[in-house]
């Protein structure tokens, strides 16, 4: 059941936190275009979030990305929202510009497009064919909401898409405006100074379908391009075989083959970290699974040993439908998990594996996506 626009808090901050917002939107405005958008009212009074006591911390809890926020229109009205992490309920929200996300698109790595600080959302909307910069201000009504703040300036020839911040750069993919190409390169700019001449991070080639081949950018900062990493294999204790991708220490991608079935990380999940990765059916993403089905087999979670030959295989939601995302906590000590029905907890021992069974936490929210359900972007 959606609940009234009244009824969901919007958070507010305190005037010096707002003045720390626009002091931070004045640096970015000097080195971008459009930027009217970066300035930030002082007033203090009218809408927000309705707290007795606005805090200056930033919002916290299960951050969602919502397409069709509140029973609306998919393109029209999206949403960053937080939600409680124990029960579910929506504790602060802030509305994208309109069209920001594609709201067709499925397994966006949309938790790689806001700023570590959430002052930041950067995106690529389907007719823009550039890559375009929001900025977290307070509007008229007093509301903190992202508004478009710069659009980088594309070449005639080229098309700029997939944006992702990480650390102080933001990343994206630069393709021919027309005609066919066999790849296509992938540049990133500073964060503070996003006009500065692109530099060249990789090339990434187009698969058989003419579909470009998956990339991300790893925890390091370093250019992962799935079909160009190395492969190294592991032995299972039941004789499955993993296969996996890394980026130094850390699993990027894998495959397991397991009783005849095979299992692939989720495109456009986060990366755990480390040796840990979490692997679903093939096929399974996005389409949705009846809760409860004790045919379906879940999701596993994986962590290789230390000669990187071997590895611990832990199955999660058995009968409780496929996993449709996860998201870890910062300390990678406890986990969600979303099936299409409900969010699962997950506690996690010192050496990363699970303390007990994942235990449900709140019925699924929907939206209006085709995925039928927002994308997780962070849990803070």
């Amino acid at each position: 059941m959606h609940r009234p626009r009244s009824a969901v808090r919007r958070h507010r901050r305190h005037r010096s936190h707002r003045r720390g917002v626009a002091a931070a939107c004045a640096v970015a405005c000097t080195a971008v275009l459009l930027a009217t958008a970066c300035s930030t009212p002082e007033t203090t009074g009218g809408g927000g979030s309705g707290k007795d006591d606005p805090s200056s911390e930033p919002p916290t809890g299960l951050a969602l990305l919502y397409r069709g926020y509140e029973g609306g229109d998919p393109e029209q009205d999206q949403a960053l929202v937080f939600l409680d992490p124990e029960t579910g309920e929506e504790k602060d929200a802030f509305m994208l510009p309109e069209g920001a996300v594609d709201p067709m698109a499925p397994n966006l790595p949309v938790w790689a497009q806001f700023s570590e600080d959430w002052n930041y959302f950067v995106s690529a909307p389907p007719e823009a064919q550039t890559v375009q910069i929001a900025q977290l201000v307070e509007n008229e009504e007093g509301e903190l909401v992202y508004e478009s703040a710069a659009s980088l300036e594309t070449p005639p020839a080229e098309v700029w898409t997939d944006p992702v911040i990480q650390g102080n750069r933001l990343w994206f993919a630069s393709r021919a405006a027309e005609g066919q190409a066999a790849s296509f390169q992938v540049m990133s700019v500073p964060m503070d100074d996003p006009t500065a001449t692109p530099e060249q991070e990789g090339t990434v080639p187009f698969d058989e379908n003419g579909n470009p081949e998956e990339w991300t950018v790893s925890p390091e900062g370093e250019l992962h391009v799935r079909e160009q990493a190395p492969v190294q294999s592991a032995t299972g204790p039941a004789g499955e075989t993993l296969t996996v991708r890394k980026s130094g220490d850390t699993v990027m991608n894998a495959t397991l083959m397991s009783g005849g079935t095979q299992w692939q990380h989720i495109r456009g999940a986060p990366v755990w970290g480390g040796g840990t990765v979490i692997v679903t059916p093939e096929g399974s993403q996005p389409a949705a699974t009846p809760s409860g089905d004790a045919s379906t087999p879940g999701a596993h979670l994986l962590t290789l040993d230390e000669s990187g030959t071997a590895f611990e295989d832990t199955p999660l939601l058995v009968g409780e439908g496929t996993l449709q995302q996860y998201m870890p906590n910062e300390n990678r000590d406890a986990a969600l998990l979303q099936t299409d029905e409900a969010w699962y907890r997950l506690e996690f021992e010192e050496d990363g594996a699970p303390a007990s069974e994942a235990e449900e936490n709140f019925e699924s929210p929907k939206d209006a996506s085709m995925n039928g359900h927002p994308l997780a972007v962070r849990l803070t």
